[in-house]
């Protein structure tokens, strides 16, 4: 027998539909007889609760073989934490599914409980209602010794038991009787012998698709049956409400993650469908005569930068706003196949300067981050132009204040990506270069692929004499190399 299983409230919800819980019932009474006694058990909304404070009876419900779902509170329950029941099966429409395949394989039946003239009928009326049905015995409800039902019930020879006893003495007699009475198969039917016995009117169908049968069954016996639901639903909703409203608040969750990054992978497809990346849609950088302009663009692309790479990128871009995209140091040597006009140039890196100083004055919590940027746009300016010295007179000249301003207070200077010399700088009178691979990690931030970072020497060191002031000449401005130092 396939068994399909869930928890519910620490016991084994069986989530088998009725007819293959008929199927493979028979074919375990008429395959497995050695199996032992298979108990089915059913779960309704006022047992439930119940079975929460009496221990016994929370055990018998336990060790069933199978647990079905009888009514649709406990359905309803189990679909909202996420079990996913496909039907109810009650005790009477499994026993009336069973009665004609029972009838046709020749399992022998025995009915227990109700009052004596119930079973009576129901011992004379079955036979004719479902033809080839043996009734191997019967007995009322009212005997209350368990022992001599049992033996009472093992004389008979039945395979098949159906207990109508009031609960929870019927889920203990099926738990722990029924196998001492030699049947193989024992299910409670609750009070599904008064109803096919005609003592009970079910609830119409219409009723019971609804799951409102309960309600029925209140009509009908309001003074036995409202007390009884009364109580049994109030406990039912305390017990299982909470626990739906948790798995309810947990699947909510998981649910507006999934849009989330379902709606943040839309927007950076939609934000770079028409290049490789959102980089490449932003720059279109405006014309450098329109300094106004200029430094808009850059603080909006200072707005964007969060990552290294993206610094890298910010900076690759504003190089090629003033240089010709074909430059790269093969041609930049004397003799290249097609010379770059250098003088146009040296025009567009002195407007860029100045926009550099003016964004730079105002940047306010991102002098950092823009400092960075600047360092690093010089420091490829310095390495692919044909004459640095030229490039460092630009800065002097244009932005007296800027390699103060970033690099004065710090010690640090710009090297060539080939050379271990510093190429500009300021207080770098006998300074003792510190490689890339040596650099202090404290210091190896956002613009290591740009700075070298170096330390003064203990002697000769001139912190006041050496600045970038606006009134050193051109030439001094650059006297800081060691004389030791090789020439680029």
């Amino acid at each position: 027998m396939v068994l399909a299983t869930s928890a519910f409230f620490g016991l084994k919800l069986d989530l088998r539909a009725q007819e293959t819980l008929c199927d493979d019932i028979c074919d375990r009474l008429k395959n497995r007889p050695q199996d032992g006694c298979l108990r089915h058990q059913c779960l309704n909304a006022v047992k439930l609760p119940q079975a929460q404070k009496h221990a016994e009876l929370y055990h018998a419900l336990q060790n069933a073989d199978c647990l079905s779902p009888d009514g649709m509170g406990i359905v309803w329950a189990a679909r909202l934490i996420g079990i996913p029941v496909g039907q109810r099966v009650t005790g009477i429409d499994l026993m009336t599914a069973l009665l004609p395949r029972f009838a046709k394989s020749g399992v022998r039946v025995f009915l227990l409980g109700a009052k004596p003239d119930v079973v009576e009928s129901l011992w004379n009326t079955l036979p004719i209602q479902y033809p080839g049905l043996v009734i191997a015995g019967a007995h009322h409800g009212y005997e209350p010794d368990d022992d001599k039902l049992a033996a009472m019930i093992r004389q008979s020879g039945a395979d098949a038991l159906f207990v109508a006893l009031p609960s929870p003495r019927k889920e203990l007699f099926v738990d722990s009787i029924a196998p001492k009475t030699g049947c193989r198969f024992a299910m409670g039917v609750g009070g599904a012998f008064d109803v096919l016995a005609g003592e009970v009117h079910r609830a119409p169908v219409p009723w019971q698709k609804c799951g409102l049968e309960f309600l029925w069954r209140i009509l009908c016996q309001p003074r036995l049956m409202m007390p009884r639901y009364a109580r049994g639903l109030v406990r039912f909703t305390k017990l299982t409400v909470p626990v739906i409203f948790r798995y309810q608040a947990k699947r909510l969750a998981k649910r507006t993650a999934v849009v989330l990054m379902l709606g943040g992978v839309i927007c950076s497809v939609m934000n770079s469908s028409d290049g490789n990346s959102v980089w490449a849609a932003t720059f279109d950088p405006p014309d450098l005569s329109d300094p106004q302009a200029a430094e808009n663009w850059i603080k909006d692309r200072m707005v964007q930068v969060t990552t290294r790479d993206d610094l890298s990128q910010t900076i690759d871009d504003i190089v090629s706003w003033v240089l010709p995209a074909e430059v790269s140091r093969e041609n930049t040597v004397d003799g290249a196949e097609n010379p770059i006009d250098w003088d146009g140039v040296d025009v567009s890196i002195k407007a860029l300067l100045t926009v550099f100083q003016t964004v730079l004055k105002v940047s306010g919590a991102n002098s950092f981050l823009i400092e960075a940027v600047i360092g690093g746009v010089i420091g490829r300016l310095l390495d692919l132009h044909p004459d640095p010295d030229r490039v460092a007179r630009l800065i002097t000249i244009t932005a007296p204040n800027l390699a103060n301003a970033i690099f004065g207070n710090r010690q640090v200077a710009l090297f060539d990506a080939d050379r271990t010399l510093p190429v500009w700088g300021a207080n770098l009178s006998n300074v003792s270069v510190i490689s890339r691979q040596t650099a202090p990690p404290e210091k190896d931030r956002f613009v290591q692929p740009f700075l070298y970072w170096i330390e003064p020497n203990t002697e000769g060191f001139k912190s006041e004499d050496s600045s970038w002031g606006g009134s050193e000449s051109e030439e001094s401005a650059f006297d800081f190399v060691s004389e030791d130092a090789s020439p680029r």
